[in-house]
């Protein structure tokens, strides 16, 4: 059996595998308190070339050039001159991953650009963020509980490796810089575990003046300001800007570090909310909101609350349900009458959803419960309205 056999048999088998597999991404911090200073410094320089590299290939003739994947030593712009600098910590499967990287977005801009957006070319970087670990036991690999990276002698102590189920089979992962520390997102093929769902269903309303309405009367709100230790170091930053002035790295560090800690807890709250979905109801039912539009809105201060929020983190992680029936944005999920099928025109003050027929019921819970009705129809292939009553009929 020839070279090229064997990879595609192995190729094959691996294919077959992983359909009674889930893939989970699970997220190991780097131990800060053993973090020696050549340590420390290794891993700043390894961001550095990224970017040092990236910019390098972006500025060439030819992006598609493979033998950027051997450079060794490239041409660093410093100030008005340029000077050339040794890739001392990237690996050759480093390096290959970043032409991989810069060529998946210049894809993604000539697909944007065939649907019709505007679209120009791809930037310069200041700053890079994320490292690419394409391979299991060669790029890096996991020792008890420290990590090894290719080209380092030394060994990184892992914190969180306890989540990792016994059996999982390591895939590729991403090294990534964060002000809190550095983190490694390690991605594992987990074995399927069936769960036998109760036969619930739940309707889902998202509003502005309660977040989530459901369609048992319960309501749900989030609310995630910025801290005062955020807004003091913002007004800090604001000053210095129309002083013209350049902002210190611990400032910068500071707004960066509250900023992380909101998107953790906006993270936190949005998994355990969909996690209970998941768990708990066979049929998930929600209308496909624009939430951006809302957020950019100016009306009442609404975008500034929404952005305060978790809902389009949760519609994002609900659509990818199996569960999950989406109905259309124009649904009349709050004027219709699930009594008499009628199309009333409640005002926005109107919080109490009455009808002429003497149906009556809060506005968000109602319209939660049309809109799992909708879906449950929509499942099964039926029209909701009443033909014989007009649109807009009271």
């Amino acid at each position: 059996m020839s070279k090229n056999e064997k990879i595609k048999n192995s190729i094959e088998i691996t294919r077959m595998r992983r359909k009674s597999q889930d893939c989970k991404t699970f997220q190991l911090k780097l131990d800060w308190s053993k973090l020696s200073k050549i340590k420390r410094q290794h891993l700043k320089r390894l961001f550095l070339e990224k970017k040092w590299l990236r910019n390098h290939i972006i500025a060439s003739d030819n992006v598609f050039d493979m033998n950027h994947t051997k450079l060794t030593q490239i041409q660093v712009k410093v100030k008005d001159r340029f000077e050339l600098r040794d890739l001392i910590c990237l690996s050759a499967q480093m390096r290959q991953s970043i032409v991989y990287e810069i060529w998946n977005d210049i894809k993604a801009l000539a697909a944007s650009r065939n649907s019709g957006n505007v679209v120009g070319k791809l930037k310069f970087v200041s700053s890079c963020n994320m490292i690419d670990l394409p391979q299991f036991n060669t790029t890096y690999y996991i020792d008890g509980n420290c990590l090894k990276i290719q080209k380092f002698k030394g060994t990184f102590k892992l914190q969180g490796l306890k989540q990792i189920p016994e059996g999982a089979e390591f895939a590729n992962a991403k090294l990534i810089q964060k002000p809190s520390g550095y983190y490694v997102y390690v991605i594992c093929f987990v074995n399927k575990v069936e769960h036998d769902l109760p036969n619930q269903q739940i309707g889902l309303d998202f509003g502005i003046k309660d977040n989530i309405a459901d369609s048992e009367g319960k309501k749900h709100n989030w609310e995630f300001e910025e801290s005062r230790r955020l807004k003091r170091a913002s007004r800090k930053q604001n000053r210095r800007y129309v002083k013209k002035q350049k902002l210190s790295n611990r400032q910068r560090k500071i707004i960066n570090l509250e900023y992380e800690k909101i998107a953790n807890k906006k993270k936190d709250a949005r998994n355990k909310f969909v996690s209970e979905l998941k768990n708990n109801y066979n049929l998930i039912a929600i209308q496909d909101e624009n939430i951006a539009e809302w957020k950019s809105s100016k009306m009442n201060g609404w975008g500034k609350r929404i952005h305060h929020t978790i809902m389009g983190g949760i519609i994002s992680d609900i659509k990818q349900l199996s569960q999950t029936v989406v109905i259309d944005k124009w649904e009349p999920t709050t004027r219709l009458c699930p009594n008499c099928n009628r199309l009333n025109n409640p005002s926005l003050d109107e919080r109490v959803y009455n009808c002429i027929c003497g149906y009556s019921c809060d506005r968000d819970t109602h319209s939660a419960r049309n809109i799992l009705r909708i879906a449950k129809l929509q499942v099964v292939g039926r029209n909701l309205y009443r033909e014989d009553v007009p649109i807009g009929a009271a």
